[in-house]
């Protein structure tokens, strides 16, 4: 095929990928607020919940079609799995020892949760 023939396409080309791009520079950053705007800090009487620091993090998750396998650091005394067939706790104290647990689940778990720790989306 002849060169002067794909100059058009390849114009085209790069400028959708510079549009693109420049769309993701011009993208407010989450977490970032602009100059100028009061932040949450500098209201009195404004103040974020604070939630409880979990007392166990989550290492390593092994997931099949009826169990979900944890290998947990730190104490945790409940493992709420999320699925779409229904939710199941589980004790830590019935469900495994040593930091390494097994859940047996109705179907395939969707989110984990540990003790009122946030939620781990498994999707």
């Amino acid at each position: 095929m002849n060169d002067k023939r794909l100059n058009p396409l390849r114009l085209a080309l790069l400028l959708a990928i510079g549009a693109y791009f420049g769309y993701l520079f011009l993208q407010p950053k989450p977490g970032v607020q602009p100059p100028g705007a009061p932040s949450s800090a500098a209201q009195p009487g404004l103040s974020a919940p604070s939630s409880p620091p979990c007392a166990a993090q989550i290492e390593q998750v092994g997931l099949s079609l009826g169990e979900v396998r944890l290998r947990l650091r730190g104490a945790a005394e409940r493992i709420v799995v999320f699925t779409e067939a229904g939710n199941v706790v589980a004790s830590t104290a019935e469900s495994g020892s040593a930091g390494e647990y097994r859940v047996r689940t109705p179907g395939a778990a969707t989110a984990i949760q540990i003790d009122g720790c946030p939620v781990l989306n498994l999707r």
